[in-house]
């Protein structure tokens, strides 16, 4: 269930989605994680650019995107 198709291409969606709100610099990646005893779906959306860094540090850009998207 954790990494079906149907749940791990919301996650996917989602991921994308915060990642274009959040603009230029910032990017996704979704991955499963350890089987122990059975593995999970994990996004991460992070500024990936030093201008992207700066402006996640001075105007908390992905903590205002996170909760406002939706997908």
């Amino acid at each position: 269930m954790r990494t079906s198709p149907p749940v791990f291409g919301w996650l996917d969606r989602t991921c994308a989605a915060a990642a274009a709100q959040a603009g230029d610099g910032f990017e996704w990646s979704t991955r499963v994680g350890r089987k122990n005893p059975q593995g999970r779906g994990r996004g991460i959306v992070y500024a990936a650019t030093y201008a992207a860094r700066r402006r996640n540090a001075n105007e908390n850009t992905l903590v205002r995107v996170l909760g406002s998207v939706r997908a």
